[in-house]
């Protein structure tokens, strides 16, 4: 797939994903906007589930675009010489962010019903959120630029790589983190016990931990989770051989606000990065994402 066409195939996923999994909590009969909403109103683009492994200075190369999937070629730690403790976390978000996302929040039937298709979470009939510790992780130009210089030497040549070959590479410059509760209710009648393999198949899907169980239900928790990121494809060119104006869009952000990540290629929970496609000539056909 050309670069042109990957970046058209990105936008147009954005209008599907406004309709995101978590709707807001409800007054009467009313439902309210979703979490994908807010994020797309704030110029974020939703992990879809939320992710530890999209912090600010991760180099991703697009690697499917319906769903959008990612790979990372570099961590923080290769591209910048950062990690997340010293990736500045900005000293507000907007108070109209922060409000919004200050309630408890309910997973919407699609997703509910793509993590009950394997059959694992049948159980499972509505799982509610509350986001705490919320907080907007983000590197200013200057803090990239001061940083290149510490950029490890088979991060470089995995750049260029990519670069050269016309992939869709960018920065992701900004991460919406928070932690999270979840409380997963199930169909288990009054004082059922919730089994352990539903227990620990729904901490591996959200990416959280059990941390009590009760009357057919079960709560989780998450901590430094990722939601949403805005990312910058400028960014990512400085210390390259390509000039960091020449992006074909025109535009600095790859990923559209209001679209949603739905993988990001890493091999385990060790956080080591998994195999990316291979590198093609420039305007040859890109392997379709399988994830």
């Amino acid at each position: 797939m050309k670069k042109a066409g990957m970046i058209a195939g990105l936008a147009a996923v954005v209008a599907a994903a406004v309709g995101a999994y978590v709707y807001l909590g409800r007054t009467g009969p009313t439902v309210t906007t979703t979490i994908g909403q807010i994020l797309a109103q704030n110029g974020f683009t939703e992990f879809r589930p939320p992710s530890q492994h999209a912090l600010p200075g991760t180099l991703v190369l697009v690697t499917g675009s319906q769903p959008i999937a990612l790979g990372v070629i570099c961590r923080p730690e290769q591209s910048l010489g950062l990690d997340a403790a010293t990736i500045p976390a900005s000293p507000s978000i907007s108070t109209d962010l922060a409000s919004a996302l200050d309630r408890t929040l309910a997973i919407d039937a699609s997703m509910l019903e793509k993590l009950k298709a394997g059959g694992k979470l049948s159980e499972v009939e509505d799982i509610r959120i509350q986001l705490t510790n919320v907080r907007l992780l983000e590197l200013s130009d200057d803090a990239v630029l001061d940083g290149v210089g510490a950029r490890s030497p088979a991060c470089r040549e995995a750049l260029e790589l990519r670069l050269a070959s016309g992939g869709a590479v960018t920065m992701i410059k900004a991460a919406l983190m928070a932690d999270v509760t979840y409380v997963a209710t199930t169909r288990s009648e009054a004082g059922g016990e919730v089994s352990a393999d539903l227990q620990d198949t729904l901490a591996t899907s959200l990416n959280s931990r059990v941390i009590g169980i009760g009357s057919g239900r079960v709560e989780l928790a998450g901590e430094a989770l990722i939601w949403g990121i805005r990312d910058d494809q400028v960014l990512a060119r400085l210390g390259t051989s390509r000039p960091a104006s020449a992006t074909e869009s025109g535009e600095r952000s790859l990923l559209p606000a209001g679209a949603a990540v739905e993988t990001i290629e890493i091999d385990d929970a060790a956080g080591q990065i998994g195999p990316l496609p291979p590198i093609l000539p420039r305007g040859s056909e890109r392997p379709r994402s399988n994830g």
